[in-house]
């Protein structure tokens, strides 16, 4: 019991600190870190690898067991959603810079103020003002202005981990057993787990992991002491970035190479690989046509949308279609789900949390955010097609997620948009609009999310030998995201009034408030009907995702995926896709001419890849984060 609460204690510790260090380093520095934004999980790794290290060197006085260590990823998984990406980073700023960058020319005072309720933002403009441009330490802190709204805004955002803890344990079963999806961001956790239970045998102990470590590591951390004692005969080291550019029909392909892509990719089965790079290639051709051809929607810039509006409702067609066939799929183990929850009381093997259990979390968080939705003024009818939507949205991208092990990944819209151009405008009104504005603090960036990093917690606690309870999970995953919400939110308010939230990252602070109650703003000012070609393109995303399914389980060797017509034109896979190229170029001749046992010899040296980078950027962030005075 002891030592179960000793190892509470430290994952929660980690889960601070990560947070800490995710909300110091944007609101101080200026510039993207990578610790905390993405599913490569960057600052997850880097601790994970010295609690580790220390475990392994010290297990005569830190006897940390393999089931210890899991829980700790887990509850680090929670974590790392929080800070940034996932809530932190647009949370604040989103509900206190519509009131804080409202000029007589935008006139957002008179079209979105009498919207937002008093309950989900601050009034106070000139305690406002003191969080964006901060006010030194001699001054109080007015922590009674914002109790109601973090209060309640953190309690939605724990309802929204119910309902994603509630969908993935209500279908891991299928997809790690039934399915065997691979989970590529989860190896290296793995691993790491499984060098406990036999430390003569740790991954750490290969030469060629170490190589593609130190190959790695060394780029950003040579760019850190760089930028900090400023060798002028160094410079800056990396990949270089080039374009390919076809002047014809303005289209152009991004050739960039990251070593944590790389790694990452050489992990994810071949066909999902060629999938993902090969359709961004023919759909950023399909994107250039449309545009040579004068095909296209006269709408303003749509939030996160992946390429134009159109292949930007194509991607998210094709999303819904796969989310929607997997569910089909796995229709008879839905049923089985179920009994267990609605039936009598059964034998259960195959959840690490009760069905029932399951079920009654996410009820309570749907509820709770769905009143949530409703009273920020969203009629009830289309609060709850929205929460559909978005879920369907989530729990899609966290499928992908767990096929192609994409760090960087995320869907190709956000929701508001989604709705707007689909259905129109006028079912909505202003109210409506100035409601999504604020969904935008959980429903605009898809790209990291609690689904999906429960998805690799709940792979890497599954394994039998671990005999980790369901119960002891929960407790440790639900732990975490009260002290992450706690330390991100008390963070944020804290050094933002110390400091001034406009003096760091420039995206979260200045020009995401901008970016998303502007589109809102002239939504509200520009109205339109429902765009019919939008719909069009929304169907034929899902048309041929139907079709490339088909292939893909009939004709015996067809080499596509429809996974990669749901991501094609995200942002990052257009920066990734040439990284995922290489790795299936080599993993291709890897497995022609040696087999998987050439694979397996020079596997580590691709592990040392991902590790070396999550240690030399983790290291990097920290330096850069408590260098600065």
């Amino acid at each position: 019991m002891f030592r179960s609460f000793s190892v509470l204690l430290l994952a929660l510790f980690l889960c601070a600190f990560l947070n800490f260090v995710g909300v110091r380093g944007y609101v101080l520095l200026d510039h993207y870190s990578g610790f905390a934004d993405h599913f490569n999980t960057v600052g997850v790794v880097f601790l994970l690898f010295w609690v580790a290290l220390l475990g392994l060197l010290l297990r005569r006085w830190l006897p940390l067991s393999p089931a210890s260590f899991a829980l700790i990823y887990a509850s680090l998984m929670v974590a790392t959603v929080i800070p940034t990406m996932g809530f932190g980073g647009y949370f604040i700023p989103l509900i206190a810079g519509v009131f804080y960058y409202a000029t007589p020319e935008n006139n957002w005072r008179n079209l979105l103020w009498d919207h937002i309720p008093e309950w989900a933002a601050p009034r106070d403009l000139q305690a406002i003002r003191g969080l964006f441009e901060g006010i030194g330490a001699d001054q109080p802190i007015p922590w009674g202005l914002w109790t109601t709204p973090l209060l309640l805004w953190g309690l939605f955002m724990f309802a929204f981990f119910l309902v994603s803890l509630a969908c993935i344990a209500l279908v891991h079963h299928q997809w790690s057993r039934e399915e065997r999806l691979v989970y590529p961001l989860a190896v290296v956790p793995g691993l790491m787990v499984e060098s406990f239970d036999q430390p003569a045998h740790s991954f750490l102990r290969s030469k060629l992991l170490w190589a593609g470590f130190l190959l790695s590591w060394s780029m950003p951390t040579l760019n850190m002491l760089d930028r900090i004692f400023d060798f002028e005969a160094l410079g800056h080291l990396g990949i270089p970035a080039t374009n390919i550019y076809i002047r014809q029909i303005n289209l152009t392909y991004t050739v960039y190479t990251d070593l944590l892509t790389v790694g990452l990719s050489f992990l994810v089965n071949l066909n999902i690989l060629f999938s993902v790079w090969f359709l961004h290639l023919l759909v950023s051709l399909e994107e250039a046509l449309l545009g040579y051809a004068g095909i296209g929607l006269p709408l303003p810039t749509q939030p996160h949308g992946a390429g134009s509006v159109l292949l930007a409702n194509q991607q998210i067609g094709a999303l819904l279609f796969l989310v929607l066939s997997s569910l089909w799929l796995s229709r008879d183990f839905l049923r089985r789900q179920w009994r267990l929850i609605a039936g009598p009381q059964q034998q259960d093997h195959g959840n690490l949390i009760s069905p029932r259990l399951s079920a009654l979390l996410g009820l309570a968080g749907l509820l709770y955010m769905a009143g949530f939705l409703w009273a920020t003024g969203l009629q009830l009818g289309w609060t709850l097609l929205f929460l559909l939507v978005a879920l369907l949205v989530f729990f899609g991208t966290a499928r992908l997620l767990a096929q192609t092990g994409i760090g960087r990944l995320r869907a190709a819209y956000s929701i508001p948009p989604l709705f707007t151009n689909n259905l129109g405008t006028a079912p909505f009104g202003a109210s409506g609009l100035s409601a999504m504005g604020l969904s935008f603090v959980w429903s605009a960036d898809i790209q990291l999310f609690l689904m999906g990093t429960l998805a690799h917690a709940f792979k890497v606690c599954e394994d039998a030998r671990l005999k980790i309870s369901g119960r002891k999970l929960l407790l440790f995953l639900t732990a975490a995201v009260i002290v992450s919400l706690a330390t991100t939110i008390l963070c944020y308010i804290w050094i933002g009034y110390r400091k001034g939230l406009i003096h760091g990252f420039v995206w979260y602070y200045v020009m995401s408030p901008n970016y998303h109650w502007g589109w809102v703003v002239n939504t509200i000012n520009n109205p339109h009907p429902p765009q019919f070609l939008a719909t069009v393109f929304l169907f034929l995303g899902a048309g041929l995702a139907a079709l490339l399914s088909f292939a893909n389980h009939h004709l015996a060797g067809w080499p596509l995926h429809p996974a990669g017509l749901a991501v094609a034109l995200t942002n990052t896979v257009t920066g990734d896709w040439f990284g995922m190229f290489l790795a299936w170029l080599i993993k291709t001749v890897a497995l022609r001419y040696g087999g998987i046992v050439l694979y397996r010899q020079i596997r580590p040296f691709f592990i040392g890849l991902i590790l070396g980078s999550c240690l030399g950027l983790g290291g990097a962030e920290l330096v850069y984060t408590f260098y600065y005075i």
